[in-house]
């Protein structure tokens, strides 16, 4: 490899592992802040599936999502949502239509809503995984380190 591609390589790893770190941390602590918000009890009005209107990679047929609409009361005020997961942190996810199917499917018609208590309008019924976030910090930390020992490379040559 040569040193300009060493150096080009090692800047684009560490730009890319710095942006994930950035981006991990800063939705770990939006969950953290998501777990805290209220619950209370919501029934489910609609199932089904759909197709989101987000950019997305892959074939058409894993382009499914689970539609669970559902309605909740907050001080005496009714609010309707499809949220499943907090749309601050995560897009809807997609797989084929069985899947979908089946996801919609796995809510029960009662269920418990987490809303947020200073807009009651946002609301979401699954909150995301610690896992996937921690995975995405951990991704971005072995970019870094590729970036660097690509900038080790190429300061040595």
């Amino acid at each position: 490899m040569s040193n300009f591609e060493s150096l080009i390589a090692g800047i684009f790893g560490l730009l890319l592992g710095l942006v994930g770190l950035a981006t991990g941390l800063v939705q770990l602590r939006n969950r953290a802040r998501f777990d805290r918000w209220k619950k209370t009890q919501g029934k489910v009005l609609e199932r089904g599936t759909y197709e989101p209107n987000v950019p997305m990679s892959g074939p058409p047929a894993f382009r499914h999502s689970p539609l669970i609409k559902y309605e909740y009361e907050v001080d005496n005020r009714t609010f309707i949502s499809d949220a499943i997961h907090p749309r601050r942190i995560q897009l809807p996810q997609h797989n084929t239509l069985k899947w979908a199917k089946k996801r919609a499917a796995s809510f029960p018609d009662t269920l418990s809503v987490h809303y947020n208590p200073e807009d009651p309008a946002e609301s979401y019924l699954v909150l995301t995984s610690k896992f996937s976030l921690f995975a995405i910090v951990i991704a971005s930390c072995f970019a870094m380190l590729i970036g660097l020992l690509f900038l080790l490379d190429w300061s040595l040559k």
